[in-house]
């Protein structure tokens, strides 16, 4: 359990619901959070907890398909939760990924963790979320650590991060996987409490400044597009990487098409369908015969 105090930003939010490029299912999932801000309530931070399930091989053991018991050994795989909105910083709406790939590292340094399960059910995040979570996965990687995602809902930033583990499991039919691409969003017509339109003045010599958004305002979306290109590009080449056998040139699979997780298996996108627990299993399997 790590209280999640030192990297809260609810600055950086803001200004990212209003103005950021986003790697989600559908602009409503972001409703929550903006919703907390509109509310004007003030978070109790204390409240936001990051929490860890550690399992013990004996623990999975007994349940293992051949009926044998594996002998405790006191070695452990951790389970750590990505679930809702994924954010860098931590928020009044959560835990961010600064947050959980700190503690993904701090946990992977204990030689009685075999590897990891993170445990996904999110409709994606931030673009800036997603760097800090790939290189702690990649560092877990390194260090012969096996890393498996489990997913009930996985789109957009939790595909990407899932496409880096080792295997992506769904939990159950139900469960979908894509998305795969960005999006952004601006308010216009916004108004501050008192209820006076906003409005920016710029220098004469700073004509290219927050250009994009500017030409937005007035319905011109193509530099916004243009500016989100090389993040898809970004995206598509992380997937591909990371899934290498993704039949990414079937229909919807790079251009942000939702599967259900048999489609998902039969495109390579998930691995199969494995629950919480057998996904533990899986990775202590991955850990002793590696």
């Amino acid at each position: 359990m790590l209280v999640s105090r030192p990297n809260q930003n609810n600055f950086q939010l803001a200004l990212s619901i209003v103005r950021g490029q986003w790697l989600v299912a559908d602009a409503e999932s972001l409703l929550p959070i903006a919703l907390d801000f509109l509310s004007r309530q003030t978070p109790d931070i204390e409240k936001i907890e990051f929490l860890t399930t550690s399992y013990s091989s004996d623990m999975v053991g007994r349940s293992s398909r051949d009926g044998a018991i594996t002998p405790p050994d006191q070695k452990t795989v951790v389970v750590i939760p990505i679930h809702g909105t994924i954010t860098k910083y931590d928020t009044c709406a959560g835990v961010g990924t600064t947050t959980i790939s700190a503690e993904l590292l701090r946990l992977a340094a204990d030689r009685n963790i075999v590897g990891f399960v993170l445990d996904i059910d999110s409709g994606g995040g931030a673009c800036n979320a997603i760097p800090p979570m790939v290189a702690a996965i990649n560092k877990v990687r390194s260090m012969g650590k096996p890393i498996v995602a489990h997913c009930d809902f996985c789109a957009s930033a939790a595909y990407w991060i899932a496409s880096q583990c080792d295997a992506i499991f769904a939990d159950n039919s139900m469960s979908e996987f894509g998305s795969i691409g960005v999006m952004t969003q601006i308010v216009i017509n916004g108004e501050n409490r008192c209820g006076d339109k906003v409005i920016a003045i710029y220098a004469r010599e700073s004509t290219d400044k927050n250009l994009s958004y500017r030409k937005a305002l007035d319905g011109d979306f193509s530099l916004m597009q243009a500016e989100m290109s090389p993040i898809v590009k970004e995206f598509h080449e992380a997937v591909k990487q990371g899934r290498k056998n993704l039949k990414a040139e079937a229909p919807g699979v790079l251009s942000g098409a939702v599967f259900r997780a048999n489609e998902a298996i039969g495109l390579n996108m998930a691995n199969a369908m494995l629950n919480l627990e057998e996904s533990v299993e899986n990775v202590f399997a991955r850990a002793t015969y590696k």
